[in-house]
């Protein structure tokens, strides 16, 4: 029996050519963890002339940076006026417009780089299979529309199309949402910042395992 991840068969992005780290390094910042966020981290930094070096315990990518479900999402499942009442107005709707654009700066670094993860920007839907989770999304629906966010509540036979089940009452489509395929995501990410000049170095095999 083997353990593999699907999102590494046949992946296009190639892995990123690297070295372990076999002795003393001297650089300006040190980023631990080459996951998506360390390494979009890196490439950031070398971007703007910062001399980084990335450590991995294990094999690019590792763990959840290249095993999650791959949705790039905006915002949160939290609706953005609570987000508000939590943060203070100010803090609120700064994270509101940071979370929304999330993906579209996600898909830009994609296309900037090169990196071939098959992205998709079709949207995703967020379910309700109650009165209550219906009235939730129309909730949603209203304050995101309020902040110009493209997202339609869908209803009836036009939800069932899209979902493939009567049990869905109502679905909020979110057209800024897409997909991609995480593992090589991250491979491109790694591959990005080394031509940004930052140093990745793994340990493979001796980490968790991919």
């Amino acid at each position: 029996m083997q353990e593999q991840c699907l999102w590494t068969q046949g992946a296009q992005e190639p892995a990123p050519v690297t070295e372990t780290l076999d002795g003393a390094l001297r650089t300006r910042v040190c980023v631990v963890g080459g996951g998506i966020t360390g390494l979009s981290t890196a490439l950031h930094l070398s971007a703007s002339g910062t001399e980084v070096c990335v450590l991995e315990a294990g094999d690019i990518p590792t763990g959840g940076s290249g095993r999650n479900v791959g949705l790039v999402n905006a915002g949160l499942w939290v609706p953005p006026d609570d987000i508000v009442k939590a943060l203070g107005e100010a803090d609120g709707e700064r994270a509101n417009r940071v979370l929304g654009g999330a993906p579209a700066k996600v898909f830009a670094l994609i296309e900037r780089h090169g990196i071939q993860c098959h992205p998709t920007r079709t949207g995703t839907l967020h379910l309700g299979h109650n009165a209550k989770g219906c009235e939730e999304l129309a909730r949603r629906r209203d304050q995101l529309v309020a902040r110009g966010a493209p997202v339609e509540l869908i209803e009836g036979e036009a939800c069932e199309r899209l979902t493939g089940t009567r049990r869905i009452r109502a679905a909020l489509c979110d057209r800024r949402a897409g997909t991609l395929n995480p593992a090589e995501y991250t491979r491109g990410l790694a591959r990005a910042a080394q031509t940004q000049g930052a140093a990745v170095h793994p340990q493979p095999g001796d980490g968790h395992p991919a």
